[in-house]
């Protein structure tokens, strides 16, 4: 029988320790100590499940050994089962106050002490496992499930605890530039994985500080006790570097990183102040061109300082012209995804049905040659080249998403006849054939009418 569990037994008598031995000997590793003062030697070289140890004992008596267990990080956790011939009530309210598991009176009864010591490991064993899991939860509802930081609540928590003790500190927003781009260009998988690369590149450059994410492509690094100005600014332009030249890789050059930053508690000593500071930075060095970092300061201009001025309408709506317009070089179809394209879909209707026109909805869908479903592993970079065959061959004025893992739908305003419509399914088969380098799988079109007659 494998005796996985082990007990030190701690009493000045050895005619005691003779019979705890018999008795537990046969179910439990026994280890043996006289003085209160060897079983702490004891614990410093080895930390045993369970420790039988005697009230009543010579120059350290087992209350004060009780005492220093508890006040060592390395043990305190040791379940302790007192042996004593007392029975007052005030010894058992003592030993209770510093975390004695049980009594077992002398002279013992061995299947008495076998059944209490039982208890006292069964309990001690489920004690730990929910502790465990109360972590493991913990951990879950404190990250951000796709990158793995602290979650935006949790996060917060974490940076007020730390300002509410006066903590110098920098808050850092760090926001990647033209993420929009990297999704509609290159698609949703790659801007997440640009996402979890820019998470773990935080993680490395900054690995004592609390790093979060607040949504999208925003973070948080908060750096507690910071180094002095220069030597701060040099470690952030390392950082940015680093990372530029990972997301210049990652997306084709699209994106950069633009970084404001607020100082506590010169800037202020709470969350929310901190962040409305540092996203004024942010703000500045977005209009100044991005791909750079600036420290909050007074004389910054706050995100609504324009429409503060009468005389700066003619500005505001330039400015909202530019954020407005289509980032990049426009190119065939629209793709957005699935709740935006049903938006946009909703309002065509609307709109065509004023003038009772119909348009052309087509689904695009990949098989195999037989007519099913294509392997996983091929039918990813398929539907990167469907992608690409429909903004190829597909007219501006066209809206598609993807609308499920082998099919995009797509929406075409200006084909107000099936003719325009098996027209455009024509030039998207032709263009998907040419780039298509995978030649057991194939395209399907199908199409339909939606006829707009406005309802009363």
């Amino acid at each position: 029988m494998e005796k996985a569990k082990t007990i030190l037994v701690v009493d000045d008598s050895k005619a005691n320790l003779t019979l705890a031995k018999q008795a537990l000997d046969e179910f439990y590793q026994v280890s043996l100590v006289t003085s209160g003062q060897m079983a702490l030697r004891f614990l410093e070289k080895r930390i045993p499940d369970l420790i039988l140890m005697d009230i009543n004992m010579p120059e350290m008596d087992g209350l004060e050994t009780l005492r220093q267990i508890r006040a060592n990080n390395e043990y305190n956790e040791v379940p302790v089962i007192f042996l004593t011939a007392r029975n007052d009530p005030e010894t058992e309210v003592e030993c209770l106050k510093l975390g004695a598991a049980d009594f077992i009176g002398k002279p013992f009864v061995p299947q008495v002490m076998r059944s209490r010591i039982a208890r006292t490991l069964e309990l001690e064993e489920f004690r730990r496992l929910a502790e465990k899991r109360a972590k493991r939860f913990e951990s879950i509802a404190s990250k951000d499930p796709m990158t793995g930081l602290w979650n935006r609540t949790y996060m917060t928590q974490k940076i007020e605890v730390s300002l509410a003790k006066g903590t110098n500190a920098a808050y850092m927003i760090v926001d990647v530039d033209h993420f929009k781009s990297v999704n509609d260009k290159l698609g949703h998988i790659v801007g997440d994985q640009v996402l979890n690369r820019l998470a773990h590149m935080m993680i490395d450059a900054f690995p004592d500080d609390i790093v979060g994410r607040l949504g999208g492509d925003e973070f948080v690094i908060f750096i507690e006790e910071p180094p002095e100005h220069d030597v701060l600014c040099e470690r952030i332009r390392e950082f940015q570097t680093s990372v530029n030249e990972d997301l210049k890789e990652a997306t084709n050059g699209i994106a950069t990183l633009s970084i404001g930053i607020a100082l506590a508690p010169q800037d202020g000593n709470n969350m929310d102040t901190l962040y409305d500071k540092a996203d004024r930075a942010l703000y500045v060095v977005k209009k100044e061109g991005r791909n750079s970092f600036r420290f909050y300061d007074s004389t910054l201009p706050s995100k609504q300082a324009k429409l503060d001025r009468p005389d700066a309408i003619e500005m505001n709506i330039r400015t909202l012209m530019q954020q407005l317009k289509e980032p990049g070089t426009i190119r065939g179809a629209y793709w957005q995804d699935y709740e935006p394209f049903l938006a946009i879909f909703r309002f065509i209707e609307r709109m065509l049905a004023r003038s009772e026109q119909s348009f052309c909805v087509m689904l695009a869908t990949l098989l195999d040659v037989d007519g099913n479903m294509v392997e996983a592993k091929i039918l990813e970079p398929c539907m990167d080249t469907l992608f690409t065959a429909i903004q190829d061959t597909l007219r501006k004025g066209d809206v598609f998403t993807k609308f499920s893992s082998a099919q995009y739908v797509i929406m075409l305003p200006s084909a107000n006849a099936e003719s325009g419509g098996k027209i455009a399914a024509e030039r998207l088969e032709a263009r998907f054939n040419a780039i298509n380098r995978e030649p057991n799988v194939e395209l399907k079109t199908d199409l339909t009418m939606m006829d707009m007659v406005e309802r009363a």
